[in-house]
């Protein structure tokens, strides 16, 4: 039993439900994780615009999205999402950064 509890935590489900033939059946309902918010962070990690935080719902991470322009921080983006894939996005002198996290509470921290 211990070992799905740690398969769940580790693919981020927050319910898990264990059936095997001959076993008891089992439903776990795991907390939602807490993140950060804030629609609009400045290059110096201030939250200008919607402050808070936010509780994932089934499937959701925790994310961060940073803008860079010419190479230098200019703003970014934070909070629960449903789709999340880290990745970095390259166009001209705009770079886009994607990260996803599901560890801890507020992970995703500017």
């Amino acid at each position: 039993m211990l070992l799905f509890l740690k398969l769940a935590k580790l693919i981020g489900a927050q319910k898990l439900f264990v059936h095997s033939p001959g076993t008891l059946l089992c439903w776990f309902d795991f907390p939602a994780l807490e993140c950060f918010q804030c629609y609009r962070v400045n290059a110096s990690g201030v939250c200008e615009s919607r402050e808070g935080t936010c509780q994932t719902k089934e499937n959701q991470q925790c994310f961060l999205r940073k803008i860079y322009e010419g190479g230098k921080l200019s703003y970014g983006h934070q909070g629960c999402s449903q789709l999340c894939i880290p990745m970095k996005l390259f166009n001209l002198n705009i770079t886009v950064e994607y990260k996803c996290c599901q560890d801890s509470p507020l992970c995703n921290k500017f």
